[in-house]
């Protein structure tokens, strides 16, 4: 199955501007997490830093995408295609800086005190990627 940029925003009740199918574009292609600079530098059209970033916020709020803070408070976004499958371990390099989606390894479980609730939970395992291990 291909992938429709305009269709996809369509579905996750965006409205379609190059611009937009652009960016989403660049992280559907991309087997990582991409930084926002890794996303400029990918751009064939230079907008302004406000339009860019007005973008990936849209593209958070609507889960379009998801936000990966990093250990270094680094950010890196990749594409969500399942809104189920928005909480989900990741993978760092920290020789190469490669984050992956780990959709199928479960989440730890944690016990709460009474009266609190979980809002997010970032799970980030770090190590050597396929390429960088000895």
């Amino acid at each position: 199955m291909t992938f429709n940029s305009s269709e996809f925003l369509a579905l996750k009740g965006i409205s379609r501007t190059a611009f937009r199918e652009e960016v989403l574009s660049i992280l559907h292609h991309s087997d990582v997490a991409l930084s926002t600079k890794e996303i400029e530098d990918k751009l064939e059209q230079t907008p302004d830093r406000v339009t860019f970033y007005r973008t990936i916020k849209l593209f958070e709020e609507k889960k379009t995408i998801h936000k990966i803070v990093l250990e270094d408070q680094s950010t890196k976004y990749r594409i969500i295609y399942e809104a189920d499958k928005i909480h989900h371990p990741h993978f760092h390099c920290l020789l190469c800086n490669k984050v992956v989606c780990l959709p199928d390894m479960p989440l730890p479980q944690c016990t709460l005190p009474n009266g609190f609730t979980i809002q997010t939970q970032n799970t980030i395992v770090a190590g050597a990627c396929e390429k960088c291990t000895f």
